[in-house]
């Protein structure tokens, strides 16, 4: 929600429906990590392998629902604002990050094993490492986080430049412009043979392109412009006739790449084949939020579940060791597909739980120490909220 005054004299805008999809993107990276069931069809273990997508997915969330709730604060930006929204954002995603930090750090300490460079994920800096087993150490998911810090701190830099596009056709070339870059980029890495290197590589295009902070930028660049022709166009009463096309088509372009066995672990799918259709599929939820997607996106338990999706996300990987979660794809029994959703279910009540239990009372927590606002609080919402994957 916006920080300063503006917050306090207006309400922020609440997208339930973004909210749900938050946790569709976060078991889209879970499915990748645990695997299609042995005997799957092709198409449906390249989609679970294709998992990874749903990062893509909350960069370009995380700049829209910031666009929406701080643009406009931010086009004149003062200290109190810039200070305000630097504690919202440490607020919402350092304490249950550094939780889980502290948990990892601890258990491999009493197992022997090397902690060393732990400081990189508390300053929160793991993902500019070139060297993988840095990046990932500790919780391995958490080198979004590092990511998704970068384009917080990114966010009030871009607003002056972006808020020269005034025009819809302008937001629209600029969108063209971003996606040209994002392509010629990955172009890059298919011409050279740079994206046929191994993840390991410090040149491959997995570091550069899916790894690489200064990357995502552009993911999260059309997340911001997706919310600039939302807040411009919103007014037009026949706009939400096409929501639904919008998000039917994003879609089902998404899901038939996931499939797509020759798109898989390339340069493209690292980044700009999903992140595209990802601005689509939010701006179609966010103009049309009476259309079917956006309804189910929105019903209560969607939403929980979304709010839950940072912990989710988070928590999964342990979670799936501890559970032994993944097995079908030894044997696709009947059993073991009833063990995997019952685990499942077993990690979702969890992360509901540290969401509930610290996660939201840290944050409110923080957020009133550090930041208390003047006059009758403002209960932040998880529909209101900027994401974090």
């Amino acid at each position: 929600m916006s920080a300063g005054s503006a917050s306090e004299t207006k309400e922020a805008p609440r997208f339930p429906a973004l909210t749900g999809l938050r946790i569709l993107a976060a078991l889209a990276v879970y499915a990748s990590h645990v695997e299609a069931p042995a005997g799957s069809p092709s198409f449906l273990s390249t989609a679970f392998f294709s998992g990874y997508c749903g990062v893509t997915v909350f960069f370009v969330l995380s700049g829209f629902v910031l666009a929406v709730n701080y643009f406009d604060e931010f086009r004149q930006p003062r200290a109190s604002g810039l200070y305000r929204y630097a504690v919202a954002r440490f607020a919402r995603i350092y304490p249950l990050y550094l939780l889980i930090l502290f948990y990892f750090v601890v258990r491999q300490h009493a197992l022997g094993e090397s902690v060393d460079g732990w400081w990189r994920n508390a300053l929160a800096i793991q993902a500019w490492d070139g060297n993988l087993d840095h990046a990932y150490a500790f919780d391995a998911p958490s080198w979004s986080i590092s990511v998704e810090f970068f384009l917080y701190a990114c966010f009030p830099l871009l607003v002056p430049l972006l808020a020269r596009l005034g025009r819809p056709r302008d937001v629209l070339i600029a969108t063209g412009a971003i996606v040209a870059g994002m392509a010629a980029l990955a172009g890059w890495f298919v011409l050279t043979g740079a994206g046929d290197l191994a993840w390991q590589d410090p040149g491959s295009a997995h570091r550069w392109l899916y790894l690489m902070p200064l990357t995502r930028l552009g993911d999260f660049a059309l997340g911001i412009l997706a919310a600039r022709l939302y807040v411009q166009t919103r007014e037009r009463q026949a706009l939400p006739r096409a929501g639904l096309p919008l998000v039917l088509g994003a879609a089902v372009a998404m899901l038939a790449m996931m499939s797509w066995q020759s798109l898989i672990y390339t340069p493209w799918s690292w980044d700009l084949a999903y992140a595209a259709p990802a601005a689509v599929l939010i701006f179609g939820l966010a103009i049309a939020p009476l259309s079917m997607p956006a309804r189910f996106l929105s019903l209560p338990f969607m939403v929980l579940l979304g709010e839950a999706s940072y912990a989710f996300y988070l928590v999964h990987d342990p979670a799936i060791g501890f559970f032994g979660a993944g097995r079908w794809t030894e044997n696709g029994s009947l059993t073991l597909v009833v063990y995997e959703a019952l685990a499942l279910g077993a990690i979702l009540a969890l992360a509901v739980g540290l969401h509930t239990i610290f996660e939201r009372p840290a944050r409110t927590y923080i957020r009133r120490v550090l930041a208390p606002r003047k006059g009758r609080p403002v209960v932040p919402t998880a529909a209101s909220e900027p994401v974090s994957p």
